[in-house]
């Protein structure tokens, strides 16, 4: 029964069916822990499936069984922390989700996730959860970009392309020369957006990073 029931929901992210695990879920709280099971492989299309998911359905849970919601991100931060043996690896990232789809209720767990770039394990998914969350307000993008700007300087071509990707999310105007610097490195790196995980380069992220900081900054 368990494996069938593994099978459907990952049937029904490859088919990007979120209402309908939505509808799961609310019968049965579980599903999210199978979607957490799922979101350890990054480099397969199905991890970060399964991540948006978790955001999304936690934005219906929370309407009728916030406390539920409550109760899985303290299992998500308990998760990032030494004591769990490393298995919350993916941890920020849906954090970061949950925040990006319930911002009033859990916008206080937003600089909580910052405060883990520290750690180089969790670094990439502090970026992209930084990036997901946007700006909730004018504290929270300086917070966030006074600790992520030296991460442009990285050797690790990851990190400067989450870097510039997230800046340009949280709409920080200072940072823009930095990423300037970064529209000529060819590095490719994968990125999920829309739906699909993508080959872009650095400089491809920092001209549209680039691009939204003008936007944003304009008007």
């Amino acid at each position: 029964m368990v494996g069938h029931l593994k099978e459907t929901i990952k049937r029904l992210l490859l088919e990007r069916q979120y209402d309908e695990l939505a509808r799961l879920a609310s019968g049965d709280i579980k599903i999210l822990s199978v979607l957490i099971s799922l979101a350890y492989d990054k480099k397969n299309l199905l991890c970060w499936r399964a991540i948006e998911a978790i955001g999304l359905i936690t934005k219906k849970l929370s309407k009728t069984r916030l406390e539920a919601v409550r109760n899985l991100t303290g299992r998500l931060l308990w998760m990032i922390r030494d004591e769990s043996g490393g298995i919350g690896w993916s941890s920020p990232e849906i954090l970061g989700e949950i925040v990006r789809n319930n911002p009033e209720s859990f916008s206080d767990i937003a600089p909580v996730i910052v405060t883990f770039h520290h750690e180089e394990m969790l670094r990439q998914g502090v970026l992209r959860a930084i990036g997901r969350i946007g700006r909730i307000n004018d504290k929270f993008a300086e917070y966030a970009a006074s600790c992520i700007i030296p991460y442009l300087d990285s050797p690790d071509p990851v990190l400067r392309g989450y870097t510039a990707w997230a800046l340009g999310e949280i709409g920080t105007a200072e940072s823009l020369e930095k990423i300037e610097e970064l529209k000529n490195d060819n590095n490719l790196i994968a990125i999920y957006e829309d739906g699909e995980l993508k080959q872009k380069t650095i400089g491809e992220i920092a001209e549209e990073a680039i691009k939204r900081l003008v936007r944003k900054t304009t008007f």
